[in-house]
C-alpha cells in the first residue's frame, strides 16, 4: 500500500527539487548537442541557446529571492 504524504510542504519541496533536477539535465544535453531548448512563455513559443536559458532562469531566481525578502 502506498503511505499518503502527511506533510504537503514536503511533497512540494520535492516535486521542486525534481524539476529542477530535469531543468539541469535539459541544460546539459542542450550544451552537449549544440540545440536550442524550446519554451512556451508570455503566450509565444522561443527558441533559446542554453546559456541565454540559464540567464532568464537566474533573473527569475533573483527577482523571486527579493520578493520574499520583504516577507
Amino acid at each position: 500500500m502506498i503511505r499518503p504524504e502527511q506533510d504537503h510542504t514536503s511533497v512540494t519541496k520535492k516535486a521542486q527539487a525534481a524539476f529542477l533536477d530535469v531543468q539541469q539535465s535539459v541544460i546539459e544535453r542542450a550544451k552537449q548537442t549544440h540545440t536550442p531548448i524550446i519554451v512556451f512563455t508570455d503566450n509565444r513559443i522561443q527558441s533559446l541557446t542554453a546559456e541565454e536559458f540559464e540567464r532568464i532562469e537566474l533573473e527569475k531566481s533573483s527577482e523571486r529571492i527579493e520578493l520574499g525578502k520583504g516577507e
